[in-house]
Protein backbone atom coordinates (compact mmCIF):
# COMPACT_ATOMS: atom_id res chain seq x y z
CA UNK A 1 0.00 0.00 0.00
CA UNK A 2 1.35 3.25 -0.88
CA UNK A 3 0.97 6.58 1.19
CA UNK A 4 -1.34 7.42 -1.99
CA UNK A 5 -3.57 4.59 -0.66
CA UNK A 6 -3.61 5.05 2.85
CA UNK A 7 -5.80 7.75 4.53
CA UNK A 8 -6.20 8.89 8.03
CA UNK A 9 -9.44 9.48 9.85
CA UNK A 10 -10.69 13.19 10.89
CA UNK A 11 -12.88 14.50 13.62
CA UNK A 12 -16.13 15.77 12.05
CA UNK A 13 -18.56 16.44 14.96
CA UNK A 14 -19.02 13.49 17.32
CA UNK A 15 -17.70 11.08 14.92
CA UNK A 16 -14.37 10.44 12.47
CA UNK A 17 -14.75 10.17 9.12
CA UNK A 18 -12.56 9.77 6.32
CA UNK A 19 -12.01 11.72 2.69
CA UNK A 20 -12.64 10.56 -0.44
CA UNK A 21 -10.28 11.44 -3.31
CA UNK A 22 -12.18 12.84 -6.29
CA UNK A 23 -10.37 10.58 -8.55
CA UNK A 24 -11.72 7.78 -6.23
CA UNK A 25 -15.48 9.24 -6.57
CA UNK A 26 -15.22 9.44 -10.05
CA UNK A 27 -13.82 6.06 -10.43
CA UNK A 28 -17.07 4.90 -8.03
CA UNK A 29 -19.18 6.94 -10.19
CA UNK A 30 -20.63 8.62 -6.72
CA UNK A 31 -22.17 11.78 -5.11
CA UNK A 32 -23.51 12.57 -1.80
CA UNK A 33 -26.99 10.64 -2.68
CA UNK A 34 -24.81 7.53 -2.84
CA UNK A 35 -25.40 4.77 -0.31
CA UNK A 36 -22.87 2.52 1.15
CA UNK A 37 -23.55 -1.17 3.21
CA UNK A 38 -20.76 -1.40 5.61
CA UNK A 39 -19.41 -4.60 6.16
CA UNK A 40 -16.25 -4.95 9.88
CA UNK A 41 -13.95 -7.99 9.96
CA UNK A 42 -14.87 -10.26 12.67
CA UNK A 43 -11.14 -9.64 13.86
CA UNK A 44 -12.29 -5.46 13.81
CA UNK A 45 -9.16 -5.11 10.96
CA UNK A 46 -11.00 -4.32 8.26
CA UNK A 47 -13.97 -1.98 7.02
CA UNK A 48 -15.55 -2.79 3.64
CA UNK A 49 -17.97 -0.32 1.93
CA UNK A 50 -20.20 -1.72 -1.02
CA UNK A 51 -22.17 0.28 -3.36
CA UNK A 52 -25.95 -0.57 -2.77
CA UNK A 53 -27.92 -0.52 -6.14
CA UNK A 54 -31.57 -1.28 -6.74
CA UNK A 55 -31.07 -4.96 -6.45
CA UNK A 56 -34.39 -5.63 -8.68
CA UNK A 57 -34.78 -2.39 -10.90
CA UNK A 58 -37.68 -4.03 -12.58
CA UNK A 59 -39.50 -5.98 -9.95
CA UNK A 60 -42.74 -4.06 -10.40
CA UNK A 61 -42.72 -5.90 -13.39
CA UNK A 62 -41.91 -9.22 -11.99
CA UNK A 63 -44.39 -8.76 -9.51
CA UNK A 64 -47.03 -7.73 -12.18
CA UNK A 65 -45.77 -10.66 -14.24
CA UNK A 66 -45.88 -13.09 -11.46
CA UNK A 67 -49.89 -11.99 -10.56
CA UNK A 68 -50.88 -12.74 -14.09
CA UNK A 69 -49.54 -15.73 -14.81
CA UNK A 70 -51.46 -16.37 -11.25
CA UNK A 71 -54.33 -14.30 -11.80
CA UNK A 72 -56.96 -17.45 -10.91
CA UNK A 73 -55.20 -18.09 -7.23
CA UNK A 74 -54.73 -14.28 -6.84
CA UNK A 75 -58.55 -14.25 -7.44
CA UNK A 76 -59.30 -16.70 -4.58
CA UNK A 77 -57.17 -15.45 -2.15
CA UNK A 78 -59.11 -11.60 -2.50
CA UNK A 79 -62.04 -13.46 -1.83
CA UNK A 80 -60.55 -14.72 1.90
Amino acid sequence: MTKADSVKPFKSGESLAFRISESDREHLQMDTTTEFGKIISPDGQEITFRKLGAVRPNILKLANSQYDQHADLMKRLEKL
